[in-house]
């Protein structure tokens, strides 16, 4: 029987692994390393930092990776506002 080999590469989070994938069910893959980088950068609550990608999970390892709060926790536009001010 004939074969052939076919390298892809998936793009994972720099913190926990987890496959860059669509909808938790499709992976999304490329043909290059850079590629499948790109790729990823552009998936929803995935974010590229220096040295890699983070996923949108929120917790405080991905959260210090990624240098600010999950991009799928945003507020919504009815979300309630809270301001604290400064002790005197």
């Amino acid at each position: 029987m004939a074969v052939r080999e076919q390298v892809f590469y998936i793009a994972v989070c720099v913190v926990c692994g987890a496959d860059c994938d669509e909808t938790a069910d499709v992976w999304l893959w490329d043909t290059t390393r850079a590629a499948a980088i790109q790729q990823a950068a552009e998936a929803p609550g995935w974010t590229e930092v220096e040295g890699g990608l983070v996923c949108g999970t929120s917790d405080p390892k991905h959260n210090a990776a990624r240098g600010g709060d999950s991009p799928l926790l945003q507020p919504g536009r009815d979300a309630m506002t809270v301001t604290f001010q400064e002790a005197s």
